[in-house]
């Protein structure tokens, strides 16, 4: 299941000269700080300039914008990699969901966004979400850099070391004596139902990156 949690509708700010352009830089600025502590190793000292050019970004450009799209990108590659799932998760969505709307489904970006998302979804081993985005994400790449490039092949193999569901096994049909007890082998002599024992209660208990300069990193 696609976990997501709703994008809430932000209005672009009225652009404002100089106001707005020294808005634009501080967005750029956090930006870098937080791309810098995510290469460096450090992703927990990038989440809070990632979620304060979020949240500036959402202001400024809108929530389609391609450089609120990075913020989003930035902050999920840090929550990813502190062990927020779940956010990390909607924002990876967020992303892709926006791409694919307002770019189409071949646009890079698109392409990089999906490639996230399989990502994540592989790295939690939950392949009931990541086969059909993977599925996707190859029909995609074979249309636009063809069957034989990398990013197909990886996405081929990526399918491929997913775990296939194993085969229904067939019971043979139950069948009715004489006396109506039912067995499930003619063969099998029937026997009478023994005495009701007592129940006890065994449940085992378990531990419940300008612009478009600024590339856009996968994990």
């Amino acid at each position: 299941m696609l976990l997501s949690l709703a994008t809430p509708s932000y209005a672009q700010a009225p652009y404002v000269p100089d106001l707005t352009e020294a808005r634009e830089k501080e967005w750029r600025k956090l930006v870098a700080t937080s791309q810098a502590a995510y290469a460096s190793g450090k992703p927990a000292e990038g989440v809070d300039p990632a979620r304060k050019g979020l949240a500036l970004a959402d202001e400024l450009f809108g929530a389609d914008d391609p450089r609120t799209l990075i913020s989003a990108n930035d902050l999920a590659l840090q929550l990813d990699s502190t062990g927020r799932y779940r956010e990390a998760e909607s924002l990876y969505r967020r992303a892709f969901d926006s791409y694919l709307r307002t770019r189409g489904e071949d646009d890079p970006n698109t392409q990089l966004a999906v490639e996230n998302l399989v990502d994540f979804y592989m790295a939690r081993k939950r392949y009931d979400a990541a086969g059909p985005l993977a599925d996707y994400a190859l029909r995609s790449f074979r249309r636009t850099t063809g069957s034989a490039s990398l990013r197909s092949q990886r996405m081929e193999q990526i399918i491929a070391a997913m775990p296939k569901p194993a085969p229904a096994t067939s019971t043979p049909a139950p069948s009715e004596t004489a006396e109506g007890t039912v067995v499930n082998n003619p063969d099998q002599t029937a026997t009478p139902p023994a005495e009701p024992a007592q129940q006890v209660n065994n449940v085992e208990k378990a531990p419940s990156p300008t612009v478009e300069a600024i590339d856009e990193q996968r994990p």
